[in-house]
């Protein structure tokens, strides 16, 4: 299964970084480079950073009023900038930041992750969608209910990585996710499973095969 659902907000995993959120009749992509079979019109099209892999507004989802938010991305959008609080109808989307400390593929400033506020039966349910991202010490101060991590490695966090920021940044469910794709980022998903269990005890890894 490539699909779960937590507090009436339906997530599917398409492969590699592409999310897409199903809340109250709308549907809402971040980075969907990778699609489905016959896959719905866009609401809300939400772009990371530049690279070809996470910046494309796929026709098959683009309508006439689809909505576009992105950073540094070739694509005339919204500007998602960290710090800002972007508001889509009831949803409330925090830029935050995404980078590599320590590699030259992502340079802190040049991409975002996001921080998704879906107001929900009795609360709201917050979704961060990291990203390609190392663990970085911004994490901490992340409040969310569901993590999606990257875990694949080479241009993102590895998995002993991931599963040290999901310590960090405590969610009730992390799903991982910019693996399994690209050649380079292909890893064992049991063993981050096994991972979080060791060091995050109490914390739902939901695997999501696409």
């Amino acid at each position: 299964m490539n699909t779960t659902t937590i507090n009436g907000v339906r997530i599917t995993l398409f492969g590699h970084a592409s999310v897409m959120f199903e809340y109250a009749g709308q549907f809402i992509y971040v980075d969907p480079y990778v699609l489905g079979p016959s896959p719905r019109p866009a609401s809300l099209i939400l772009h990371t950073h530049k690279h070809f892999d996470h910046c494309v507004l796929p026709a098959s989802i683009t309508t006439s009023s689809t909505n576009v938010i992105g950073h540094g991305c070739k694509h005339p959008a919204q500007s998602a900038e960290i710090g800002s609080a972007i508001k889509f109808g009831a949803l409330t989307i925090q830029p935050v930041h995404a980078y590599n400390p320590n590699k030259p593929y992502h340079p802190k400033g040049e991409g975002v992750g996001y921080i998704f506020a879906f107001p929900v039966q009795g609360g709201t349910l917050r979704i961060y969608v990291a990203g390609d991202t190392d663990r970085i010490p911004e994490m901490a101060s992340y409040k969310c209910d569901v993590a999606i991590l990257p875990v694949g490695g080479t241009y993102t966090m590895n998995m002993e990585e991931a599963a040290d920021a999901v310590v960090d940044i405590k969610p009730k469910v992390v799903i991982p996710y910019h693996c399994n794709y690209l050649s380079e980022s292909k890893v064992d998903l049991s063993l981050f499973k096994q991972l979080v269990a060791d060091k995050a005890k109490g914390v739902d890894v939901r695997i999501l095969a696409p």
